[in-house]
């Protein structure tokens, strides 16, 4: 049993398929089947069934699973204690962020990075939750805020800040002095929406579901620009962060209205994957993040 073995199964025993397992660590599946023959071997003990759709852990397997992810976790740990070079931070670190989490901190953070690290490169990656996810996973990124919801248990996941969720629309479709509208009245609206992979849509989705309304967008669009640009036109309504658009509201281009009778708000969750050694600058930036949360707009 050896490391990367560990590694390829925990991916295999989330996803519940070899063949999405293989797609994440870009290996091809059988050279994945291969490596999961050998572990078996190596333990003398079936860790997976096969089903119609796809696999499922043996209770053996429930148990590898588990102590695998503690052992990763502390081996990540200690190589990072061995190899961080602390009074003199170099490299490079890639980052993902979601649009209105980048609009709101991606400035401050390459400034204090510039102003503390200089020798530290950044690449700021502007992507859905879903493709951030996946970035981290893969190791295509070091570092990434996620919204919460359904985020990978092989990732290591603290809350950065929480930001309230606002109607937005063009002022002349909002009433005047209305600052509110209750959940129920924003579904009977013409929406524009991310699609489904989006977390913001989720969010949405599970209200409405819990509201027993349906939420039946007339635009689907995953660009912010795109989104906003479409509501500046008056072709319906969003729903965003009001950090997201300090300039459009200030100005009185668009108008916010606080959502109730549910409110909502959601979560961004700092995230790198456990198993993984972070550098010393992956480190610094995970520091400059943490302190730079505190500047963050959480609502009004």
């Amino acid at each position: 049993m050896d490391i990367k073995q560990l590694r390829s199964f925990i991916h295999i025993a989330e996803l519940g398929s070899l063949s999405r397992a293989a797609d994440r660590l870009n290996l091809s599946q059988p050279a994945l089947s291969r490596q999961l023959n050998l572990l078996e071997e190596n333990l003398n003990t079936q860790l997976l069934e096969r089903t119609g759709r796809g696999v499922k852990l043996t209770e053996a397997g429930r148990i590898l699973a588990e102590r695998a992810r503690v052992i990763l976790g502390d081996l990540a740990r200690l190589e990072a204690d061995l190899s961080e070079r602390r009074d003199h931070v170099t490299g490079h670190v890639n980052i993902g962020l979601p649009p209105s989490a980048g609009i709101v901190i991606t400035g401050a953070l390459v400034e204090a990075v510039r102003d503390r690290y200089p020798e530290l490169s950044l690449s700021i990656a502007e992507d859905l939750t879903g493709d951030i996810q996946e970035g981290l996973l893969s190791g295509r990124l070091d570092v990434g805020a996620l919204h919460d919801g359904m985020i990978s248990r092989s990732l290591h996941s603290e809350p950065l800040w929480r930001e309230d969720l606002f109607l937005i629309s063009h002022p002349s479709l909002v009433p005047e002095n209305a600052t509110a509208i209750a959940f129920e009245d924003v579904v009977r609206l013409p929406l524009i929406m991310p699609t489904p992979k989006h977390g913001l849509r989720a969010k949405m989705q599970e209200a409405a579901f819990r509201a027993g309304r349906p939420l039946m967008p007339v635009v689907e669009a995953d660009a912010l620009r795109v989104l906003v640009d479409l509501v500046h036109r008056g072709l319906g309504h969003t729903v965003l962060p009001r950090s997201s658009l300090v300039a459009e509201l200030s100005t009185g281009r668009l108008k916010a209205r606080r959502i109730t009778q549910p409110g909502m708000a959601r979560t961004v969750m700092l995230s790198w994957l456990q198993d993984r050694p972070l550098s010393a600058g992956t480190k610094a930036v995970i520091d400059t993040l943490r302190e730079l949360a505190g500047t963050v707009p959480m609502g009004d």
